[in-house]
């Protein structure tokens, strides 16, 4: 196999350049080599396996002929550029390159010639094998002979000791047996006679524990009998015990039960008493808090109307002129010249706008509704006004000049700040009112408007 191998590898390269020469590419020409070798080593390897086994395996022709005809395959691609080096075939070949022919001849040559010699070295091989194991067979077997006679002697001399051990132990045995039948029988004889006595003496003592269990029955009636009438005197002093106990306890729970309802009924009767006298106590509170709060109303309500009066009179004297000269010039508004009221809107180049003059019968009582709403109107107005350009409203002057709170104020200012982004036109009707621009009241008077 390994010269097998070594020509394949040697082989190989002349067999590839020589398919190539023939337009085989490489990647397919160098299988060429390969596979007419691996032929010729597989004759070789299936030969030897088989004639290895032995019986009567002959080769036949067709291995022969895969042998030969691999080996020559593998020869002439190998010499084919010795044999025709100028490329034209010929039967007989024409120049031939004698070395070149040598040199690639010698590894198909050892190939073929190896096939044919292994042959008859395996033939050799396997008969000499064949007598070799005869022979070691024959040697086992006269072994085995030997053997079985030298195990046949031993077991029978075995079995002839054993015989002679049992035949002694059974003599041994029976001996053996007589002196025990001799020591059981005298055994027997004595055990009986302790049985025997045994049973005498057993009847002495059960008629001795009879008597005596009898004198003992007798004391444990007497005794149990005056335990009996203890117990029951004693059952009967408990039970008595027992009941004047019960009887104690259920008067002094029945007296706890009278002494708890009258505590309770005492308890109850007090918290009623506290409880009225608290209704009473609250009563007279809650009526003189009511009695003194609808005094303060009425106070409060007197004070109110009394000062809306003085207001509705104050206004209603002011506005009088305001009415007459507005009849005259034909405008229900007038402005004079600032007093002490309005002192800062006086530095701030500003003046407060008056309320439209009241009639008589407005001036009686509450301000009419479309007063206030005047009221409003030129308030939020005139803080328009000051907005639009840029001049600070007199807010204390605007308060004492309707006598409002400064919320009322304040709401003024929100009103006229949300009319001018919401309202559309009132910015020009305010800048364009030139009524705005001055406001006055008397210097004697306190600053006045409806309530």
């Amino acid at each position: 196999m390994t010269i097998g191998g070594g020509a394949l590898i040697f082989t190989c390269v002349n067999v590839t350049l020589f398919g190539i020469s023939h337009d085989i590419p490489w990647y397919i020409a160098w299988m060429l080599d390969p596979l007419a070798s691996l032929a010729l080593i597989t004759v070789l390897y299936v030969d030897g396996v088989l004639a290895e086994h032995g019986g009567d395996y002959k080769p036949g022709g067709w291995p022969f002929l895969l042998r030969w005809t691999a080996g020559l395959s593998t020869w002439i691609m190998n010499c084919w550029t010795s044999l025709y080096p100028d490329g034209h075939f010929h039967f007989v070949p024409q120049k031939p390159d004698a070395g070149g022919i040598l040199l690639h001849s010698v590894a198909p040559a050892l190939l073929i010639l190896l096939a044919e010699a292994a042959t008859g070295y395996r033939k050799y091989a396997t008969r000499r094998r064949g007598e070799l194991t005869a022979i070691i067979a024959q040697f086992e077997t006269a072994k085995a002979a030997e053997r079985e006679a030298t195990q046949k002697r031993a077991r029978e001399e075995a079995e002839r000791e054993a015989a002679e051990k049992r035949e002694v132990a059974q003599r041994e045995a029976q001996r053996e047996r007589d002196r025990e039948e001799r020591e059981a029988a005298r055994l027997e004889r004595e055990e009986n006679a302790r049985l025997e006595r045994e049973r005498r003496e057993a009847e002495n003592e059960e008629a001795a524990r009879v008597r005596r269990a009898e004198i003992e029955a007798e004391r444990e009636r007497i005794e149990l009998a005056e335990r009996s009438s203890e117990i029951e005197a004693k059952r009967l002093k408990t039970e008595a015990e027992i009941e004047a106990t019960r009887r104690r306890e259920q008067w002094q729970l029945e007296q706890a039960e009278r002494d708890r309802e009258a505590t309770r009924r005492a308890e109850i009767t007090t918290a009623e008493a506290q409880a009225e006298a608290l209704r009473k106590e609250a009563d007279a509170k809650a009526e003189a808090e009511r009695i003194k709060a609808e005094a303060e109303a009425r106070a409060l309500e007197e004070a109110e109307a009394a000062k809306r009066q003085r207001a509705l009179e104050r206004a209603a004297a002011k506005t009088r002129p305001a009415s007459e000269s507005s009849s005259r010039s034909g405008s229900g508004r007038t402005s004079i010249s600032a007093g002490r009221a309005s002192g800062s809107a006086s530095e701030n180049g500003v003046a407060l706008t008056a309320v439209p003059a009241l009639t008589a019968s407005e001036s009686e009582g509450r301000v009419p509704r479309d007063v206030r709403a005047q009221q409003r109107e030129d308030a939020e107005r005139y803080v328009a006004k000051c907005l639009l350009t840029n001049v600070s409203p007199d807010l204390d002057g605007l308060a004492q000049h309707y006598a409002k709170a400064d919320t009322w104020v304040g709401d003024r200012v929100r009103e006229a700040k949300k009319r001018i982004e919401n309202e559309g036109g009132f910015k020009e009707s305010v800048l364009a009112d030139t009524e705005l621009d001055g406001f006055a009241t008397d210097d004697s008077d306190d600053a006045a408007g409806a309530a």
